[in-house]
């Protein structure tokens, strides 16, 4: 099936919230205050104190017609000396859907987090005032029902993504930084399962996608139609194979030049020309196919690949998920034409399932960039965040991501490779066509309930930005543990440890040792 039609079905095909037996509502608003240290082990600096004054919720909520999870923090920092400065963190996860009527979804979602903004990619925020938040969120219907023998799906999403307006990225010469954009994206299909009227399963769908980013005055348009079919070969294994025609159109205006030639930036974003005419980026317009297998030896285990022809060239595309008794895999190879708008918006609305554990840094209050769930649920936005940029490119990689929970145990892993290659006008003072970059990296979280009132919490993380260009190559490393002690049912000791290191290019490795105590209230 169509990569996008895939999406467009699993979103359509998402369980409906729990049934009244399963009812539960859990939500737990908390206060807390906390000392941290900041000292350097390498590369210079000074030694860095904060008070953090936390508030925030965690949320879960199942009922008849209502699913819901949220994990939301608000966290003020109050520097101790001149190097020290205060700074405000919104950070959190919020998804949800809500049963209109049979067979009709309502879906909403939303993220907040910070990145850096000091040419740094893909590092860890530290309380470091070379930072940006960044805001996603997403919300739309959703129709999947078998009418007799015809299955129908439909699904519409608006989505909006934004980085703080006041950001100033460095490192950016040819791309630019991301503003905000809003995305629309509509699908639809209809067909008949295989062994219903015919030996093959027939499906025909038809979508169109469509983002407008302030940055340049840039647009993205992508309309498609095609024919899919699968025929069984065996109980758990069939044919697959699909054509269609696609068009996708990319333009953007040109940036305003000062009295030098030179374009005009302002807070790391180019100033657009509104008077000039919007120049075509990429333009596509053509048939597509693709050709594959598909294996489900049970309800809880499904293999798809797919290889093909799109966007001029060869695609290879698949997903491998496996979903067991509090614990799931899921693997998948991906091939598109995208933005940092359209992929931050998709990743949020990929995250459901129950028991959502978000990995926060407990020293800036940030999460580490995956939230893991046992129901399969869970998403990592590492790759998504690093090296945010203006431009739209050619989107290839493979992500993983593992999460379990066994007794006392629990374990998230989440991990994976991207490359995207830019695809800019040639014609204009800014942006070089063709250039790319990859991007690697690692999350692992491991908690441990020691007994009623005791609990360890640990986590490492890597992360390898290889930016190809002008910028700086960038590698992450970095760990923490943390010691939870019930004091009585509402008030939680916490005492952490961790370590950052960071590399760029050949400037020296910056390594930084952190240590915090704390207190939290829940109400």
């Amino acid at each position: 099936m169509h990569l996008k039609l895939l999406a467009v079905m699993a979103l359509a095909t998402a369980q409906p919230p729990a049934s009244a037996q399963e009812r539960k509502v859990d939500v737990t608003p908390y206060l807390g205050v906390d000392q941290t240290v900041m000292a350097p082990l390498k590369g210079g600096g000074d030694v860095l104190t904060y008070t953090n004054v936390t508030a925030g919720v965690t949320a879960e909520m199942r009922t008849r017609r209502l699913e819901v999870v949220a994990d939301v923090q608000y966290n003020h920092s109050f520097g101790w000396g001149r190097e020290a400065t205060d700074q405000d963190v919104i950070s959190g996860i919020v998804s949800g859907q809500y049963l209109i009527s049979r067979g009709l979804t309502l879906n909403a979602g939303g993220l907040a987090t910070r990145v850096r903004a000091d040419g740094l990619s893909g590092a860890a925020t530290l309380n470091d005032s070379q930072t940006s938040h960044v805001y996603a969120g997403y919300a739309g219907p959703s129709y999947a029902r078998s009418l007799g023998d015809v299955d129908v799906a439909a699904s519409y999403r608006l989505g909006y993504a934004r980085v703080d307006e006041d950001a100033d990225f460095a490192g950016f010469p040819d791309e630019g930084s991301f503003a905000d954009s809003v995305s629309h994206s509509l699908a639809g299909s209809v067909g008949i399962a295989p062994g219903v009227r015919l030996p093959l399963g027939i499906a025909v769908s038809a979508g169109y996608d469509r983002e407008d980013a302030s940055q340049l005055d840039q647009r993205f348009e992508d309309g498609w139609g095609r024919v899919d079919a699968t025929l069984p070969v065996s109980p758990t294994v069939a044919l697959a194979g699909g054509v269609g025609y696609e068009r996708i159109k990319i333009s953007q205006r040109a940036p305003l030049l000062d009295g030098n030639g030179a374009p005009v930036v302002r807070n790391g974003r180019y100033v657009t020309d509104e008077n000039s005419p919007r120049a075509l980026i990429y333009d596509f317009d053509g048939m597509i196919w693709d050709a594959g297998v598909l294996w489900r030896p049970s309800r809880r285990t499904s293999l798809e690949a797919r290889v093909g022809e799109r966007y001029g060239g060869m695609s290879y595309t698949g997903t491998f998920v496996w979903e067991g008794r509090n614990q799931s895999f899921a693997l998948v190879v991906f091939d598109g034409i995208d933005s940092f708008g359209r992929i931050i918006t998709s990743n949020v609305a990929a995250v459901s399932g129950s028991s959502l554990d978000v990995v926060r840094n407990p020293f800036t209050g940030d999460f580490t960039g995956c939230a893991f769930s046992q129901s399969g649920g869970g998403q990592c936005f590492n790759d998504a965040l690093a090296g945010i940029t203006g431009a739209n490119f050619r989107y290839r990689g493979v992500a993983a991501q593992y999460a379990a929970q066994r007794g006392p145990w629990g374990l998230g892993v989440g991990m994976g490779y991207s490359q995207r290659k830019f695809v800019t006008p040639s014609t204009q003072t800014v942006f070089v066509r063709g250039t790319k970059d990859q991007n690697w990296y690692g999350t692992a979280s491991l908690s441990y309930v020691i007994d009623a009132r005791s609990s360890i919490d640990s986590a490492i993380y890597a992360n390898y930005f290889d930016a190809g260009d002008a910028r700086l190559d960038v590698l992450n490393l970095g760990a923490f543990t943390s010691y939870n002690r019930l004091i009585n049912r509402n008030l939680q000791a916490s005492a952490s440890l961790g370590l950052d290191s960071a590399k760029a290019d050949d400037l020296d490795s910056v390594i930084n040792a952190m240590g915090q105590i704390g207190l939290r209230y829940s109400f």
